[in-house]
């Protein structure tokens, strides 16, 4: 599903840094399932912006289709959008009006498990992202794992507004975030990869042992 919204005077330099010269996220060694799962998500905490639930019936962002090879969360709540905000305001022209969008769109997919984090965001980003016929893809992804979690990130267009979206699984849910360019330029992948990483720390609750 690709953005309803376009972003207003996004005619700034979109090119970023030189091939070669843009930081490398860090990698870590994905570990084991250690059976951690989540009782539902939550507003997450992310450094120096505000967050919130979304609001209304205007989506912002990328959805992540589901993976129904995946055994089903079993809680009430099994997915939730949230939306945060910096302290530079990012102006959309929708329908001949002019609205504040967020700097960040993340969508969360609660599941009972999820066996194989790394093979799980490789098929979410070749069902979604990859397969948005609205969106252009620049440069590679870059996929990343931290010790829980696996997370591809792909530098992106939507008509003219540059962005750089994250896919993301750990081994009990599955996420997808877009992260809006204030400045009219695609995010770098490092920054939207720690990013991602308060995401999914701070966006989840964890489910009693």
């Amino acid at each position: 599903m690709g953005l309803a919204l376009l972003l207003a005077g996004c005619g700034g330099d979109a090119s970023g840094p030189k091939p070669g010269t843009e930081a490398q996220p860090k990698a870590e060694l994905l570990g084991k399932d250690t059976g951690i799962r989540y009782d539902k998500p939550r507003v997450p905490t992310v450094q120096n912006m505000t967050c919130d639930r979304k609001r209304g019936s205007t989506r912002y962002g990328l959805s992540a289709h589901k993976d129904e090879s995946l055994p089903a969360h079993k809680g009430e709540q099994d997915s939730e959008d949230y939306v945060c905000h910096g302290p530079d305001r990012i102006s959309l022209a929708v329908g001949g009006r002019t609205v504040t969008a967020p700097h960040i769109a993340a969508e969360y997919d609660l599941y009972g498990a999820v066996p194989d984090p790394l093979k799980t965001v490789k098929t979410v980003y070749s069902t979604s992202l990859a397969e948005d016929d609205e969106r252009t893809l620049v440069g590679e992804a870059k996929t990343v794992t931290t010790t829980t979690a696996a997370i591809t990130c792909q530098k992106n267009v939507w008509q003219t507004f540059p962005m750089t979206t994250c896919l993301w699984a750990n081994h009990g849910a599955v996420g997808a975030v877009d992260f809006f360019p204030p400045a009219g330029r695609h995010p770098e992948i490092a920054e939207a990869v720690t990013r991602t990483k308060e995401l999914i720390a701070t966006g989840l609750v964890e489910s009693p042992r």
